[in-house]
């Protein structure tokens, strides 16, 4: 199956008055067709700068400074902003996390929503509404009219989200990208909208990009996981094998300090100490190895990325004693 979307050996850089800074270093993963790719990973790893790349959404002040994003079999990496509103919106689409910020406060949701509609899929003013009616209805909105009236700022934060969720679904892209999509939302509403993307995804084979902190929903709705950890992939494997044979101390950590309901009752959930270090574009070596309690002079190294296992690959040279 060829992927729906390649990404290849991505740097992305963001240059200030003194200095310039990767912060996406060398990243290279595949999202295909009807499956779901999710990316995990403590904030401040370069998860969402990773998606804002492919999307060509970065500030001003950041660019990719080299490797290649093509999407459904074309480059797409050097496409001018006029080449790139063609696709965004309509074949990709992104969910963001900040719903707030995301939408305009003068206009009215039935006016923003809309508007791509009328745009990507040419439909007169009715048609466009009734669209918008039946997204906001599906993605749990109690009165679908009331909301398409309503202003931004008269919406909860939950219900802006949904906003959210129906406008990057309004054109049924084949690739959908949701950063942290159900922050906003209590856990019923969550498992209502992940259905829904579920359905969807089996519907149009519609490809997920998934950025969350919620291991939970990953084991629910991954096929593939990518960890990573100050703006470089440490991990990738199929979501079973992830979660069974973690190989990158980060992973195994991560995966220690999350709950499960099998748990025993003098379990005690383990903390990562200390953060993710700000500047890390400069650093040598692994860059988690200052938190890992694994690390030895070696990690002070250029790390490689090897194959663990079959679709299973990992940027630590201790991984097979680690495991073990």
């Amino acid at each position: 199956m060829e992927p729906i979307l390649s990404v290849q050996h991505m740097n992305t850089v963001f240059t200030s008055d003194f200095s310039a800074g990767t912060v996406v270093d060398d990243v290279s993963f595949n999202a295909y067709p009807g499956q779901t790719l999710c990316i995990v990973g403590e904030s401040g790893c370069g998860k969402s700068v990773t998606c804002l790349s492919v999307m060509g959404l970065l500030s001003r002040n950041g660019r990719i400074s080299s490797g290649e994003i093509i999407f459904d079999g074309k480059p797409i990496t050097n496409l001018s902003e006029k080449q790139l509103d063609r696709i965004r919106g309509s074949e990709i689409s992104m969910i963001f996390q900040d719903a707030l910020t995301s939408l305009n406060p003068v206009f009215t949701i039935g006016n923003q929503l809309m508007e791509s509609i009328r745009i990507h899929l040419s439909l007169d003013k009715k048609s466009a509404k009734q669209r918008a009616l039946s997204l906001l209805e599906k993605v749990g909105l109690p009165d679908p009219e009331n909301t398409f009236r309503s202003y931004p700022h008269t919406l909860s934060g939950g219900q802006r989200q949904r906003v959210m969720i129906a406008m990057a679904l309004s054109c049924d892209p084949k690739l959908l990208i949701a950063d942290e999509p159900t922050t906003a939302l209590d856990v019923t509403i969550q498992k209502q909208i992940m259905k829904l993307l579920q359905q969807l995804q089996k519907e149009n084979g519609m490809s997920i990009i998934l950025i969350t902190h919620d291991m939970g929903l990953v084991a629910q709705m991954a096929d593939q996981v990518l960890v990573m950890y100050a703006g470089q992939v440490v991990e990738e494997a199929p979501v079973m094998e992830l979660f069974h044979h973690p190989a990158h101390p980060y992973t195994q950590m991560l995966l220690k300090s999350v709950p499960s309901i099998s748990d025993s009752d003098d379990r005690v959930l383990e903390s990562i100490r200390d953060t993710v270090p700000e500047r890390y574009q400069n650093m040598q070596g692994c860059r988690f190895r200052s938190r890992c309690p694994y690390a030895t002079a070696e990690c002070e190294q250029t790390q490689e990325t090897l194959e663990h296992g079959p679709g299973h690959f990992v940027r630590c040279h201790r991984a097979k004693e680690v495991e073990k």
